[in-house]
């Protein structure tokens, strides 16, 4: 049941409970306090009324004695009654003296023989001397009336002796009147101070409770507004949405140091997001131009690869060509006009494999413009990738941080528990509060594993796009190497051809010469087909690396599009959280 009850009922419970025991604790003091009284107005009441007894039977003793002096006195009585009358008279004198010091003593240890007569302020204490000094004195002299019928003497009830008797009487009776008036003067105090001590603490439980009810509400509406407000950014925080604006002024307690945590933990959440989102852009950036110059060299290095699959098959025809000419070379005299043709077929060619010549050594210069480009990009997003990893270092040490302050705020509302446990009812409040400061701990770990797991992927992407990048950077290393030999390649193509372009057009003046000279012209054509072949091989090897070139650029290619594919992996990973 406890489970399912929010905070803030919790915490009326907290406070209502305690109120609640301690107004039953006080119904229940107030209770046995009035039951104390009872037992007290009843023990006053036994003890007074002891005293009174004894009083009131002493009273009697002497009236017994009164009685027995004056039967004696009255001469009415034979010698076996005057004696049994004498004796009672001398016991009941005896018992109203030890009564009335019994009474005495019982007041005495009460503390009550000061208590005076609201009359004669006449203490019990000089009440009971007084009965004593004319009581014995009426004893003294009744004793001695009764002595001296003995001897044949008359007595008689004397006025005097009988007003020493009612004196001591007199004070007996005080006594009496004293003890009653005491008990009902005390019992009216002891109620009248209950009575009031009962409205004052009735007053002291109302404001007690009114005092808690007030300091309750406000504890409870400043924890609740806190609670929510830290429930609200963090569900905006889980559910990607980083536009919280820290506030401008905090509180001094334990509440306001956990809000401000909280908003400085979303300000270090969004400006990190807010970089990788930065150079998540410009990775994108680079990969799209890299990609773009791949296609461009790929489509540069396809066409050079068609020319010189032209030129190549220019030059086996050239080839073909010399090595006819050398084996027509003794029928040169019936075939001098055949010659010239050739000569002149044979120049049209290498005028046509000049210019070809002369374009792929356009093509390939501008292709190595282009690799010294795609080297150029290729560093700059290693540069970019290496930055990336130097910020997801800083990232995994933020991370770490946020992890650490989690763990810190778990173990401090774990001592706030203990603390709470210790200070058993009333840090109930206290042990709440830290549960569910625990839980907001528990959820700060859990949205720091969070990002360290997208932390750990984005180093395991940017390490994949590092090695691929370093492959690409040396197979365009490799391919501007190759390059500069296909250009040297074709410098030597180009002398080669203006060689045999000057050889035919020396050829095509001297044809009516070769009947004289054809020697000179069987050596002239063993050159021309020697660096025939020379140019043919060179072709081929121009056209290999070529496609090697060719086969580069699709690498290039394909690491970019891998490039790219991390790049939105990345976009996808930031794009769940809104910073603006």
């Amino acid at each position: 049941m406890v489970k399912g009850l929010s905070i803030r009922v919790r915490l009326i419970l907290l406070l209502l409970v305690p109120s609640i025991l301690y107004l039953g604790t006080s119904i229940y003091l107030m209770e046995q306090n009035k039951s104390n009284t009872r037992a007290l107005a009843s023990s006053l009441y036994e003890t007074t009324d002891k005293s009174t007894s004894l009083i009131l039977n002493g009273d009697r003793d002497m009236y017994q004695a009164l009685v027995a002096y004056q039967l004696l006195v009255s001469g009415t009585l034979n010698a076996e009654d005057t004696a049994k009358q004498l004796k009672a008279m001398k016991e009941n004198i005896e018992q109203a003296n030890t009564r009335v010091e019994q009474a005495a003593s019982i007041l005495k240890t009460k503390n009550l023989h000061q208590v005076a007569h609201a009359e004669t302020k006449l203490t019990i204490e000089q009440n009971v001397a007084g009965f004593h000094t004319s009581f014995d004195q009426w004893a003294k002299e009744a004793d001695a009336v009764v002595q001296s019928l003995g001897k044949g003497k008359n007595a008689s009830n004397d006025p005097k002796l009988m007003a020493t008797f009612e004196k001591g009487r007199e004070g007996m009776n005080q006594i009496g009147e004293i003890l009653d008036a005491y008990a009902n003067a005390s019992i009216d105090q002891i109620e009248d101070q209950n009575r009031k001590t009962e409205q004052t603490v009735y007053a002291s439980v109302a404001l007690i409770v009114l005092l808690l009810a007030v300091s309750g509400w406000m504890i409870i509406r400043k924890i609740m507004r806190t609670v929510r407000s830290i429930m609200r950014v963090t569900s905006e925080v889980a559910a990607g949405d980083l536009r919280h604006e820290p506030g401008n002024k905090y509180a001094k307690d334990e509440l306001g140091k956990i809000t401000e945590s909280v908003d400085t933990m979303v300000m270090k959440i969004k400006g990190l997001i807010a970089v990788i989102a930065t150079n998540t852009q410009f990775v994108h950036d680079a990969s799209i131009e890299l990609s773009d110059s791949s296609k461009e060299s790929a489509t540069a290095a396809e066409h050079v690869a068609t020319n010189i699959q032209d030129m190549t098959h220019d030059v086996e025809i050239q080839v073909r060509s010399s090595e006819e000419t050398s084996r027509t070379i003794e029928e040169m005299a019936i075939g001098i006009q055949r010659v010239a043709e050739n000569s002149s077929v044979m120049a049209d060619h290498s005028s046509l494999t000049s210019r070809h010549a002369e374009l792929g050594n356009e093509l390939l210069e501008k292709l190595q413009q282009q690799i010294a480009s795609i080297l150029k990009s290729v560093d700059q997003l290693s540069q970019t990738v290496s930055s990336l990893t130097r910020k997801s270092d800083e990232i995994g040490l933020i991370a770490s941080s946020i992890t650490s302050f989690a763990n810190q705020t778990n173990l401090l509302s774990l001592n706030a528990s203990i603390e709470a446990a210790r200070a058993g009812e009333h840090g109930r409040g206290f042990h709440v509060v830290a549960n569910e400061i625990r839980k907001l701990a528990s959820q700060s770990i859990a949205s720091a594993d969070g990002i360290n797991q997208l932390i750990h992927q984005t180093r395991v992407e940017i390490a994949s796009v590092s090695e691929s990048m370093q492959v690409t950077k040396q197979e365009a290393g490799t391919g501007s190497a190759m390059m500069q030999e296909v250009n040297q390649s074709f410098h030597t193509i180009m002398a080669s051809v203006t060689h045999i372009v000057t050889q035919i057009h020396e050829t095509s003046t001297i044809t009516e010469q070769m009947s004289a000279s054809s020697q000179e012209i069987s050596a002239t054509m063993d050159h021309s087909a020697a660096s025939s072949s020379q140019i043919l091989i060179k072709s081929q090897n121009v056209a290999a690396a070529t496609e090697e070139q060719l086969a580069m650029m699709q690498n290039i290619a394909a690491a970019s599009e891998q490039l790219r594919s991390v790049v939105n992996t990345l976009n996808e990973s930031v794009a769940y959280f809104k910073i603006a």
